[in-house]
């Protein structure tokens, strides 16, 4: 029964990795070298990361595209103050978090439900010898 319910936690475990690595897909676009788009596929939400062409740091900022697909450097504040006004922008934010946070969870409990097993079982061949 021990061996069983291993080789099940090891068998989520990485399948839950696997869904991990495949969340985000990155998109290829010719609009600007500030930007970086990428689709969440657990949410369906395309999200943009923007680098500051004159920023001292690496970080980047980070927001959903709600009714576009790609933004001019332009338009950035208008658009994050008309998202931001709607409660949009909040909205999503909050099912990506959700969403991620589920995912921990999930990883978290696999984790030490596997780890859990190879105690036992190693506790048990301790035992017997």
């Amino acid at each position: 029964m021990n061996n069983k319910s291993i080789i099940i936690s090891i068998f989520t475990l990485c399948i839950l990795l696997l869904f991990g690595f495949m969340r985000w897909d990155y998109l290829e676009s010719a609009s600007s070298a500030d930007f970086k788009y990428k689709y969440d596929r657990w949410t369906g939400q395309k999200w943009v990361e923007f680098y500051p062409p004159l920023a001292f740091s690496p970080n980047s900022m980070e927001f959903p595209l709600i009714y576009i697909d790609e933004i001019n450097p332009n338009d950035i504040n208008n658009y994050l103050a008309k998202q931001a006004r709607s409660g949009e922008m909040v909205n999503k934010w909050i099912e990506r978090t959700q969403f991620t946070d589920g995912y921990s969870g999930l990883l978290l409990l696999n984790i030490i439900v596997t780890v859990y097993s190879c105690f036992k079982i190693w506790m048990k061949k301790r035992n017997t010898r």
